[in-house]
């Protein structure tokens, strides 16, 4: 059903598209220590000035619910191939989605987080919770590392953890999450 490809010297899983309502899922199957199917999601959001943009979301897929879990961390062993699946699917999306842009946030990046985190932590972290945030900093990780390359397709926005407001992205600078749109 689903299977693995190389894109541009890099390996991903094959996806499947699944649309519903206003949700768009990339379904795909992590193959490594286990069998997990994942998938990336694309929910449609409005702003509170009316502007349409797509939540990307990304997780275990539960087809009871047909919806994902993005709490959990399956640690199957191929990480790289899991991120670079997910990435992949950004100019899928744009190209059946033009004129939309994409926000983006960690599931761990939520005010909630620090609070859910502390009562199953093994860490004991004292202050500041070394996970909050963890997978932005991945996100962004990677976008600060391939900024040029990306900045020739793509706008990317950051939304300062102070001001609450979307600021030109400036590479390795902190931001709580990242809009992206691509250009035209």
């Amino acid at each position: 059903m689903f299977a693995r490809k190389k894109l541009t010297n890099i390996d991903v899983y094959e996806t499947i598209v699944s649309r519903e309502n206003s949700i768009i899922q990339y379904l795909f199957e992590s193959v490594r220590q286990k069998k997990l199917i994942k998938a990336v999601q694309y929910s449609k959001l409005e702003t509170k000035t009316g502007e349409i943009l797509f939540n990307l979301g990304f997780g275990d897929y539960d087809f009871e619910t047909k919806s994902i879990s993005d709490r959990e961390n399956s640690n199957n062993g191929d990480m790289r191939n899991v991120f670079n699946t997910v990435l992949s699917t950004v100019p899928k999306f744009f190209k059946d989605n033009p004129g939309f842009p994409i926000y983006f946030q960690g599931s761990d990046g939520k005010d909630s987080f620090e609070d859910e985190c502390r009562n199953s932590c093994s860490k004991n972290c004292f202050g500041i919770c070394k996970n909050k945030n963890r997978r932005m900093r991945t996100y962004t990780y990677f976008l600060n590392k391939n900024f040029k390359e990306l900045s020739e397709y793509y706008t990317f926005f950051g939304l300062d953890e102070a001001t609450k407001v979307f600021v030109q992205y400036v590479p390795k600078k902190i931001y709580i999450a990242v809009l992206v749109y691509q250009k035209k």
